[in-house]
């Protein structure tokens, strides 16, 4: 787990990169009604602050726990000032 993030978007970038997982796994997880190739381009397109689609608050919670990894979660922590919750050794 990163000590910082550059934003959201490296949060989500971290998750998805540290969890193991292909991406095109991930993206098929979160886009189960799209074609693969469809739900691949939407989650880079999600992933990108140049991007003009967006995670949800509930995806973006799917996605932490397909991934089995809490960036967002530690870079919302940051950003408003909370304490990051302490990390069970389930987490990784």
């Amino acid at each position: 787990m990163k000590l910082f993030y550059d934003d959201e978007f490296d949060a989500i970038a971290t998750a998805i990169g540290d969890s193991g997982k292909p991406f095109k796994d991930v993206a098929a997880f979160m886009f189960p009604d799209m074609k693969q190739e469809s739900a691949y381009a939407r989650l880079k397109d999600c992933c990108s602050p140049t991007g003009t689609q967006r995670l949800t608050f509930g995806q973006v919670i799917r996605l932490m726990d397909f991934c089995n990894a809490y960036d967002p979660l530690m870079h919302a922590c940051d950003e408003t000032l909370h304490a990051r919750p302490a990390c069970s050794p389930s987490w990784r």
